[in-house]
């Protein structure tokens, strides 16, 4: 712990000011772009601000907070993971439009391709591959972040690749156009 801190402790919102832009980043990369990540978000600062008294300084605040932001999404794909069953996946919304509409759509579309398959994995899966593959965090970073042995992080890393791989090989679900009724003259 930091000499200075032993004199000022940061205030909430010094605390959201300076780290929110890292963990709302972190987020929108853990459940994809478009996602509404606000409730998650506010979930981990409550987080946050409820353990602050137990910081320590063992760490640095940014990668404590950056702890609690990835068990608090986890929790919150595990939510999902089981309620998947029963609820239908949300409506992307449509890109802006732009010079090359074509190519935004594609990339939204494999985007939303992504997250849905993402989403089919076992949270456990789903927050290794996204950590190693998106991230960029070596399988030692991982078990370290996520207090999981080695070895179990490659099979999670391995398994879930593998599994993303068969739900993006599977054909996209077509979209029900309904024929348009004929108008009736008065």
């Amino acid at each position: 712990m930091a000499l200075m801190d032993l004199f000022h402790r940061p205030t909430p919102t010094e605390i959201v000011e300076e780290h929110g832009p890292a963990v709302l980043a972190q987020l929108r990369r853990t459940f994809g772009p478009r996602a509404d990540v606000d409730d998650v978000f506010q979930a981990v600062f409550v987080e946050v601000l409820r353990s602050l008294p137990r910081f320590r300084g063992h760490a640095s605040l940014r990668t404590w907070i950056h702890r609690i932001t990835l068990n608090v999404a986890y929790q919150e794909m595990r939510h999902h993971y089981r309620a998947r069953a029963t609820s239908p996946l949300d409506e992307v919304d449509e890109p802006c439009s732009t010079q090359d509409m074509e190519e935004e759509l594609a990339q939204a579309e494999a985007g939303r391709r992504l997250y849905e398959a993402l989403d089919e994995l076992d949270p456990k899966k789903r927050m290794a591959v996204i950590l190693h593959d998106i991230e960029g965090l070596t399988l030692r970073e991982i078990g370290e972040q996520l207090g999981r042995p080695l070895q179990t992080v490659a099979t999670q890393v391995r398994t879930g690749r593998a599994e993303l791989a068969e739900a993006l090989r599977r054909p996209a679900p077509r979209a029900e156009v309904l024929p348009l009724a004929p108008r009736r003259s008065r």
